[in-house]
């Protein structure tokens, strides 16, 4: 079996899932939004709003609207720019 570049990349599986996400940018402020997938790694988050990150632009994720609240802020870094959303992958702060 042959991996595309993408699977060979790819450090942890990634699995489709919904998670409400708070994303907070100095430039950018502070919205709410969801995934579209998620991994060990990183997440895809989908934009509905016309806002504007930059490839390697540093970015706070956290999950909300859990039962036991919201998550702790994770660093990330926007590694892939699509029409529907932004790829971010997790990063030491």
């Amino acid at each position: 079996m042959t991996l595309s570049k993408d699977q060979e990349s790819r450090r942890s599986p990634r699995i489709k899932a919904t998670f409400k996400v708070e994303l907070s940018h100095p430039e950018l402020g502070v919205l709410v939004s969801r995934t579209r997938d998620i991994s060990e790694g990183g997440a895809f988050v989908i934009l509905n709003e016309s806002i504007s990150p930059t490839l390697h632009m540093r970015i706070r994720i956290r999950v909300i609207g859990l039962p036991m609240g919201a998550g702790e802020p994770v660093e990330s870094e926007v590694i892939r720019i699509e029409d529907e959303g932004i790829a971010l992958k997790f990063v030491d702060s």
